[in-house]
């Protein structure tokens, strides 16, 4: 690199000269030409400008923005910079790679060293679309000692920065850049490179199988969770955006600016007390909703007549709240959410009816380093037994099972499905990898069933240290051969606490019964308008009845015909009826996702279920008759129910008879006042 004067246009240039190299042809040659003719149109404020781009004596000069400046690197202490600094530099970078990628560039050797800070703080990206050379000579030095690499910059920050995907042999994309921007903010942070050896094929293990080591209380929560989420092994779950990184890192600096950071001597969960939200104030006897949306968390409660309800939060504005869970056991009141945003999943409880949550500062379900993978989503938290009070669940995506033993303190992968043989050939279904059903047999500790999408549902008798694929008789028309050992689409699986033999089933197409444990499996589908659905109850008093929402197809996933049913089956899926007073029966198009329905346990069981365009349903007499409780919510896809009292206070119920009421719409929480209540 040379500092050069344009005669033409009187100024000052940083020249930079690549001189013809035996490895790259003229093939080669004519590519790094074009890809800098190509560089050279980006106009940002964080990219280096290139003015002219040439050939001479067979070699080839770039003249480009000469910046007066430090390399990144070189600013970057033992211990790493401020946070503030890291967020301030990081959010210019982002910015400059969203601004190449609209433009269909590709970096491709983003690193600290080609990343000039000004001494006014701006920050120039160099070298964009100049990175590839011929695979021979990469791979090369990639296998050379450290002290041959350390002697050449260019190549320790190649293959340092390179991303899993990168190094199997696949062409980088914009998502290795998103990686190399995660390496970047990291050793901004820390000071050194997260993944590290003495060797090039010691690094390159490293990036391919093990996690970046915690920065510890001194690197703001938000911002490390920015960085795992860029450091994603699979480039699905890593943000898909540079735009989206830069959004995050501008979040994480406006709550960096406005609130302190705790000390690194605090002690115990953190907790977030919210205010400005409505809260509802639970007492004793009163019956809860919990609903989850893509937007966030609302309560409603009721009472024993289940007729006039009040509507509380939102919890978590804006984050996707996938999977939600009422703890009732040994006398506590804890509610458990999954939370997703542009931080990542993290699990969350209150114990107060939402009024504080724990707000941990990192993923307390997570995968262990050896896997290679990260936590992309978690789909269903369920409950262990009841005399297991201390024991829940989690099913997560990537397809995997998590199991606490302490109350939720502490969680631990379960290997015995996740080494399982066929797990590699479990393929995505339209909404990921996801273990999203969670089945213990309350009469044998040691069996539970598990859904996958897409690999079926699986057994284990002996308390997850082995499991075995249970899919004989269910249909996979996807599939080249129908009836696969693994791999079907299974959307929800049911089972009454009386009858652990018998399980119920709603497939990618398909109704189905076991008598069996899950060892063969009959269709019963008889008499409904399809068989395609995602969500399934089972009536809490009679094993034989079991409740179903269908839609019309794989592609068109709206309710059949535009009219608004639940199906109720009560002689195990011999024939099926239809439920519809109340509900909409004309252009009602619409969707209710698989954990969209839940059912209470009162003498007189109610139904209640949530819609892909925000409306909630109940029936307080088993289905016969609908109404709509609450309108206008966003998108709601979990939907649980807790009782605040005990068994002989819910027999109550069979004496009262419900009576519609207007639906709550999310805008305005309210509680109808005594005058227009009806006297009975």
């Amino acid at each position: 690199m040379y500092r050069a004067h344009d005669e033409i246009l009187h100024r000052d240039v940083a020249l930079k000269v690549l001189n013809k190299n035996p490895g790259v042809g003229s093939s080669g040659s004519q590519d790094l030409l074009y890809e800098a003719r190509s560089s050279s149109a980006l106009s940002h404020p964080n990219i280096c400008t290139i003015y002219e781009v040439g050939q001479t004596n067979g070699g080839l000069y770039i003249s480009m923005e000469l910046v007066e400046g430090k390399s990144l690197r070189e600013m970057c202490t033992d211990t790493g910079l401020p946070p503030e600094s890291v967020l301030r530099y990081g959010i210019q970078i982002a910015s400059a790679l969203a601004r190449a990628h609209d433009r269909g560039i590709v970096h491709r050797d983003l690193k600290t060293t080609n990343i000039l800070v000004t001494p006014d703080g701006l920050v120039k990206v160099l070298d964009f679309g100049l990175a590839r050379r011929v695979s021979s000579e990469r791979f090369e030095e990639a296998t050379r000692s450290l002290v041959e690499i350390e002697d050449q910059s260019s190549m320790s920050g190649t293959l340092s920065y390179m991303a899993p995907e990168v190094l199997r042999g696949e062409p980088p994309d914009y998502p290795s850049d998103l990686w190399a921007l995660g390496v970047v903010l990291y050793e901004s942070a820390a000071g050194h490179l997260p993944f590290q050896g003495r060797t090039g094929f010691e690094i390159s293990s490293a990036i391919m199988r093990e996690m970046p080591c915690s920065l510890g209380p001194a690197l703001p929560l938000a911002l490390w969770a920015v960085i795992q989420k860029c450091l994603a092994k699979e480039p699905g779950q890593r943000y898909q955006r540079a735009s989206e990184v830069q959004a995050a890192l501008e979040a994480v600096l406006s709550a960096l600016v406005v609130h302190k950071e705790p000390g690194a001597d605090r002690t115990g969960p953190r907790t977030t007390v919210l205010h400005n939200i409505h809260h509802l104030q639970v007492k004793k006897g009163d019956f809860l909703l919990l609903v989850g949306t893509t937007k966030g968390v609302f309560f409603l409660r009721s009472n024993l007549r289940r007729t006039r309800w009040e509507l509380g939060g939102p919890y978590f504005h804006g984050q996707a709240v996938y999977a939600l869970a009422y703890d009732g056991r040994a006398g506590q009141h804890r509610i458990w959410a999954s939370t997703q945003g542009i931080w990542g999943t993290l699990l969350r409880s209150s114990d107060d009816f939402g009024k504080s949550w724990t707000n941990p500062e990192q993923a307390t379900v997570r995968f262990p380093g050896d896997t290679g993978v990260s936590l992309k989503n978690i789909w269903q938290i369920a409950l262990g037994r009841p005399d297991e009070p201390s024991v829940l669940y989690c099913g997560v995506e990537p397809a995997a099972l998590f199991v606490s033993r302490d109350r939720g303190e502490t969680w631990s992968l379960v290997r015995g499905l996740w080494d399982h043989p066929h797990r590699p050939r479990w393929m995505p279904g339209n909404g990921g990898l996801c273990l999203h059903t969670i089945v213990p047999d309350p009469l044998n500790p040691n069996r539970m069933f598990v859904a996958i999408s897409s690999g079926g549902v699986y057994r284990t008798d002996d308390a997850g240290c082995s499991w075995t694929a249970k899919n004989r008789g269910i249909r996979a028309d996807f599939l080249p051969g129908k009836y696969p050992e693994f791999g079907q689409c299974v959307h929800k699986v049911v089972m009454h606490p009386d009858r652990p033999e018998r399980l119920f089933l709603q497939n990618h197409w398909g109704l189905y019964r076991s008598d069996d444990y899950g060892e063969s499996w009959n269709d019963i589908a008889n008499g409904v308008p399809s068989d395609f659905g995602f969500a399934m109850v089972v009536h809490p008093k009679n094993p034989a009845s079991v409740y179903i929402v269908p839609v019309e197809s794989d592609e068109f996933r709206c309710s059949c015909d535009g009219r608004l049913r639940v199906y109720r089956t009560r002689n195990d899926g011999e024939s099926w009826e239809p439920l519809m007073r109340g509900l909409p029966q004309k252009s009602a198009y619409e969707t209710v996702l698989r954990d969209a329905m839940t059912v209470d346990c009162f003498d007189v069981p109610g139904l209640y279920f949530g819609t892909r365009s925000g409306q909630l349903f109940a029936s307080s007499d088993e289905g016969k008759t609908w109404q709509k409780i609450a309108d206008g919510l966003p998108p709601i896809v979990c939907l649980r129910n807790a009782w605040i009292g005990d068994a002989s206070d819910r027999r109550a119920s069979t004496s009262l008879k419900a009576r519609p009421r207007s639906p709550v719409p999310h805008s305005k929480a309210r509680r109808p006042s005594k005058s227009r209540r009806k006297k009975r």
